[in-house]
């Protein structure tokens, strides 16, 4: 099991820096058990070598593993309670590469490969976020006179580690004098450690007397521009390369971990522009305006049908599973028009686009949470959940 039986007291929220591991295992908010017991069942599905390899990862391979590890264990229970036999990392022939599963009837005829792979931000953007985070955690744990609290926007990061001790007692001296400033004007200040530059708001006025789990209210993100489209397109055209030409339908499941997409419109758009095209505006005779779809997509190039060995594509609106019964956060389905092998009727439950009449029509479907039966409510508990 990932998570052993241990009594467990722990009602702090995930900070900055702390694994998702070590958060879930220690968790006693309400909730938490119902989602351990979930993934021990889940790990229980697949065979003792495979859920060996996934329990290592999710305990030492950080917090990229954990939510590709989630989505793998998703997908397998997915599968599963579809009606499936699947095998983890089934033998190809020809390669030496192995899919993540190949799933087959009662009869043991192959229906499908399936391979999981997770849209994650650039290593450098990573490994700027790990040296940010005692920064950050220092600037949250300062101590503010009641009903105070910090807007954060770092505006440069170092390449090494301040000296910290000296940031926070400035930070504190300089809540302290601003506070009565602060409940009726903007009170804003740059501070200076070694390379790292940070610019921060007081606010002051609030109500409660209690301290607040942390000084930092709210924080400004850093980022580039936002194209999931694109981003599952590589993902995409980097699997579909991986394993040749299979002589069944192959999908390839995409999560973002990202967290780029916020509403059914945009995951929606992304998975379409990923698959045909970027969305652009052309103009027939008369000026006429219509919407159509550049020749740069997975499956329609500028030779036309291209990566027909694909069947489909499902999209994962992120990485973690505490979104599933989410209205606006549903995994959803596309089918290839132009696929080689068809996808079986039983992969096609959820909501999904497909050809139709030459034409690409969303239809409805199964949450992915009900196929998987996840208790209802889900989360049972929405309060103190990790990232809320």
């Amino acid at each position: 099991m990932l998570f052993e039986e241990h009594q467990r007291t722990r009602t702090e929220p995930l900070k900055r820096g702390e694994t998702l591991w070590e958060f879930y295992d220690a968790c006693a908010l309400p909730g938490y058990d119902e989602f351990r017991s979930v993934i021990n069942q889940w790990l229980g599905e697949i065979s003792e070598k495979d859920s060996r390899e996934l329990i290592g990862r999710m305990k030492y391979g950080g917090n990229r593993e954990f939510g590709a590890c989630l989505c793998e264990l998703s997908v397998h229970a997915f599968l599963i309670k579809s009606g499936f036999k699947v095998v983890a990392h089934p033998e190809i022939p020809g390669t030496t590469k192995r899919p993540d599963f190949a799933a087959f009837d009662d009869a043991g005829v192959l229906i499908a490969y399936v391979e999981v792979t997770t849209v994650n931000p650039p290593n450098a953007q990573e490994k700027e976020k790990n040296r940010e985070n005692p920064f950050y955690n220092a600037i949250d744990g300062v101590k503010l006179p009641p009903g105070c609290a910090l807007g954060y926007n770092l505006v440069r990061a170092g390449e090494s580690s301040p000296p910290l001790k000296p940031l926070v007692s400035e930070i504190e001296q300089w809540a302290r004098e601003n506070e009565e400033a602060a409940k009726s004007s903007d009170v804003v200040r740059t501070f200076t450690a070694g390379e790292w530059v940070v610019e921060l708001e007081l606010f002051g006025g609030g109500k409660s007397m209690e301290p607040a789990p942390g000084a930092i209210g709210a924080a400004f993100l850093r980022g580039g521009m936002i194209e999931p489209h694109r981003d599952m397109r590589e993902g995409l055209e980097e699997k579909a390369k991986r394993y040749g030409d299979l002589n069944a339908p192959y999908v390839i499941v995409v999560a973002d971990g990202k967290d780029q997409l916020f509403s059914k419109d945009s995951i929606k758009s992304a998975l379409t522009e990923a698959v045909l095209g970027d969305e652009i505006i052309q103009f027939k005779s008369g000026g006429v305006a219509h919407q159509t779809f550049a020749r740069n997509g997975f499956w329609h190039g500028a030779a036309g049908a291209r990566n027909r060995h694909v069947s489909a594509v499902v999209l994962l609106p992120d990485t973690e599973l505490w979104k599933l019964r989410n209205e606006n956060r549903q995994p959803t389905l596309a089918i290839n028009p132009w696929a080689r092998h068809r996808l079986p009727d039983k992969l096609r439950a959820l909501p999904r686009f497909e050809p139709d009449n030459d034409l690409w029509v969303f239809r409805q479907g199964e949450r992915f949470a009900d196929i998987l039966k996840l208790p209802k409510p889900w989360p049972p508990q929405e309060a103190g959940r990790a990232g809320v």
